[in-house]
């Protein structure tokens, strides 16, 4: 028998252009609009590692959620983001896009 096993990481391990990103995260901002982008709907969150407490100063990132996900999804859920793309903006915050799978933890 095979069983796989999903590496999880931290927001600080990512890096730019990075495939196969599996991460748990929690929402702690979710009051952007979903815009139609690429025939899509999509809404960008802000996030960060799962068990990060607040005004600890843990990293954060953008996480895109699309379709029903937009709605599933609230402020606060922890959530676990399966293979993944991650890219570096300008600013120097990561944004996780092309979710494989999303589901809450």
């Amino acid at each position: 028998m095979i069983y796989w096993v999903v590496m999880k990481m931290k927001i600080d391990e990512l890096q730019d252009k990075q495939g196969k990103v599996n991460i748990d995260l929690k929402i702690i901002w979710d009051n952007a609009e979903p815009k139609e982008m690429f025939g899509k709907k999509i809404k960008t969150v802000l996030v960060a590692d799962a068990e990060s407490e607040q005004g600890d100063n843990s990293p954060t990132a953008y996480l895109d959620l699309i379709g029903d996900n937009i709605t599933k999804f609230k402020h606060m859920d922890k959530i676990r983001v399966i293979d993944a793309y991650s890219k570096l903006r300008n600013n120097g915050q990561f944004w996780i896009v092309n979710a494989s799978k999303i589901t809450k933890i």
